[in-house]
């Protein structure tokens, strides 16, 4: 069943096959799985289930999909996940993060 957050959208497709796709979500899926571990202290030893609420696999499946309806690429590249160690993508992530809200908030002054 699809959201009625992306009615009227078109899913666009970033990986060259539907392996490679999962691939990606098992990639993320591990990375949600270490940022957890870090930064929220749990510590989880499977990924679960795409279809399983709030498994490491589901919300990287909801990630994704949202990245396909609502963005022009996934907020990483299967070359980062597959290439870069879960340190490396966190500065990744944090760096982004903060350029998306210099886009919606300027330069904040401290």
């Amino acid at each position: 069943m699809k959201s009625i957050i992306y009615e009227g959208l078109e899913r666009k497709n970033f990986f060259r096959s539907e392996a490679d796709r999962n691939l990606w979500l098992r990639l993320n899926a591990e990375h949600i799985r270490f940022f957890n571990k870090v930064v929220n202290d749990i510590d989880r030893e499977d990924l679960g289930a795409i279809d399983k609420a709030y498994t490491p696999y589901w919300v990287s499946n909801n990630q994704l999909t949202y990245d396909e309806y609502k963005c022009d690429a996934p907020r990483f590249s299967l070359e980062e996940l597959s290439s870069l160690s879960h340190e490396e993508i966190l500065v990744i992530c944090e760096r982004r993060t903060q350029e998306v809200f210099y886009e919606i908030f300027g330069e904040l002054k401290r």
